[in-house]
């Protein structure tokens, strides 16, 4: 663990409470006594979750001798750490040896880990709240970038768990397999084993939204990206999925009239334009409070980094439940930004994000993003997946891209053309082929 705090001020927060000895000890012990102890856990364990310094430094050169094909007994541990200057910080031949004196069995080694593990998460968040507490108390520094900043640091511990248990054997992964393919064939109505998307020729391409999957819906600007998106979004909703949306340039208001002039265009047009009857205007509130179970939820937090977004996601799913996620649009969501890091890497990291983010929560994620202007320059303005805008990594992690395409820019705006580009799990728009989607 870095040392970010002075020794009383860790003591000041409890710090030194918040370890297990013994058990750092063990854990230590059993990697340099025991071959097979070392295979399980070397790929979980980092210097920095142990609280005592020597142990940091055992671990770094077990990592070492590792990384150079050397099996990292006793000796060759002490030889290592002499090599590195830090034998006697590490306590010596002797400190080294003691390591493995009151070693238990290793049958119990991953309970040790977790529970080393869990010392090393209640310290890292103590020191990252405490890092910012001077910032917090500073009325010069924007709080904003405070809680940013305090949010990503938390995130980073939330996501990057080394212990999550992603190993499968065969016959565990056969069982999850078999649960998957009953539960979505006793889910599948019409052929739709998914979320219906509202669109019956994209339903029989895709067989709906399916969970865990990042779905890109990609156009320039003013061909409907954000109506699609609300046409997605209020058609799961009405038949009873969870949705969250978020809107990062309307407020829920203007949400809330995009969904009114989905469902009475002719109506809503005269009420805006101000030539309505009294009881026109009370059709369409009858029509708005007709809507009010739909389970849609709206977010329309002007500027959302990458850390709230997947932070609000989680807390809505374990709240209340969610089915789908909605994002309007990537190339406004913000990231915190490093130094050297360009608009594409930052855009890389969230389109990353949103893909762990749909798998954590077993969930479609929905994107809507830009493309560049290239598409401009072609024959018949038809996108293709070079066009997509700042992020080779969006093809990479999609699992299906959706492309509007509209040959008459000034046409219907109604209507528009949906490109199925990419289908990671079935088949794709053919050449010179869209589908038509009524957006209102």
């Amino acid at each position: 663990m870095k040392e970010t705090l002075m020794n009383d001020e860790r003591n000041c927060f409890g710090l030194n409470l918040l370890h297990a000895e013994e058990l750092e000890d063990a854990v230590v012990g059993a990697a340099m006594l025991e071959t097979n102890s070392l295979n399980e856990i070397i790929g979980f364990v980092r210097p920095e979750m142990f609280y005592k310094k020597d142990n940091r430094y055992i671990w770094e050169a077990i990592e070492a001798l590792v990384k150079a094909g050397l099996q990292p007994d006793l000796l060759m541990v002490a030889h290592k750490l002499a090599e590195m200057g830090r034998l006697e910080e590490a306590g010596g031949p002797y400190g080294v040896t003691r390591k493995t004196s009151n070693l238990a069995s290793s049958a119990h080694l991953w309970e040790h880990v977790h529970v080393v593990y869990e010392f090393y998460l209640r310290r890292s968040v103590v020191e990252s709240l405490a890092k910012r507490l001077g910032a917090a108390a500073d009325r010069t520094q924007d709080i904003y970038e405070v809680l940013d900043g305090m949010m990503h640091d938390l995130m980073a511990l939330r996501e990057g768990s080394p212990l999550e248990d992603h190993l499968t054997n065969m016959k565990g992964m056969m069982e999850k397999t078999c649960a998957r393919i009953v539960d979505r064939v006793s889910r599948s109505v019409n052929g739709v084993t998914g979320i219906p998307t509202g669109i019956p020729e994209l339903d029989r391409m895709t067989g709906g939204w399916q969970p865990g999957n990042l779905i890109f819906t990609a156009g320039r600007p003013r061909l409907g990206k954000t109506q699609l998106g609300l046409k997605f979004a209020m058609h799961a909703a009405e038949k009873g999925y969870r949705v969250l949306l978020y809107t990062l340039e309307m407020m829920t208001e203007e949400v809330g009239e995009r969904v009114l002039m989905m469902r009475v265009p002719d109506l809503y047009k005269k009420v805006k334009s101000g030539y309505v009857t009294s009881q026109e205007v009370e059709n369409l509130v009858d029509v708005a409070k007709g809507m009010e179970d739909c389970r849609l939820m709206v977010d329309d937090t002007p500027y959302v980094s990458i850390d709230q977004l997947c932070a609000g996601a989680r807390t809505v799913k374990s709240r209340w439940g969610l089915d789908m996620v909605i994002v309007d649009y990537l190339q406004l969501v913000g990231t915190n930004v490093r130094a050297g890091r360009n608009r594409e890497q930052e855009v890389a990291e969230c389109s990353r994000r949103l893909k762990a983010l749909a798998r954590a929560l077993e969930c479609p994620v929905i994107v809507a993003c830009q493309l560049n202007r290239q598409v401009e320059q072609t024959f018949d303005h038809r996108p293709e997946l070079k066009h997509l805008r700042e992020s080779g990594s969006i093809e990479q992690d999609a699992d299906l891209v959706l492309m509007l395409h509209r040959t008459d820019r000034n046409g219907d705006a109604k209507r528009c053309g949906l490109i199925v580009a990419k289908n990671r799990h079935g088949e794709v728009s053919k050449p010179n082929s869209c589908m038509e989607v009524e957006l209102f």
